[in-house]
């Protein structure tokens, strides 16, 4: 059984890069103490803009990672879910939309946020925006 409830103070969104490099959206704060003990009924899910020929041309990458840290600066993250989808140009149409989600694991720190890597020649994705989100 998958959650539904969305609740607008616990989404980020970020337009995608502009050209090969990486972006990051805000954090969302999981309110969580220092011991790790975030115990909510959540799932987390990540969806990815669908991307043309300009944005994403064949054989070129757009890949979506989320990430944890106890800070809100996020000063050294580490990963928690690495590469949950990676877009592919393909066949002269781009990529399609694409979800992903998952359960976040006892232990997590407060603060999780989303990472968009945009490989080699991609184009201006900036127009095109990923979406972090709790569902309960």
């Amino acid at each position: 059984m998958g959650y539904a409830v969305r609740d607008v103070n616990a989404k980020a969104t970020r337009a995608l890069p502009a050209s090969a490099g990486t972006v990051y959206s805000a954090g969302i704060d999981l309110g969580n103490g220092p011991k790790g003990d975030f115990v909510a009924e959540v799932e987390v899910k990540i969806s990815a803009p669908a991307l043309n020929t300009t944005q994403l041309p064949d054989t070129r990458t757009m890949t979506y990672s989320v990430q944890q840290h106890d800070d809100a600066d996020f000063g050294a993250p580490t990963t928690i879910q690495a590469d949950v989808i990676v877009q592919t140009g393909a066949g002269g149409a781009g990529a399609a939309a694409a979800t992903y989600t998952f359960r976040l694991k006892l232990g997590v720190e407060r603060y999780i946020r989303l990472k968009v890597v945009g490989g080699s020649s991609i184009g201006d994705c900036t127009g095109a925006t990923a979406t972090l989100e709790l569902l309960f």
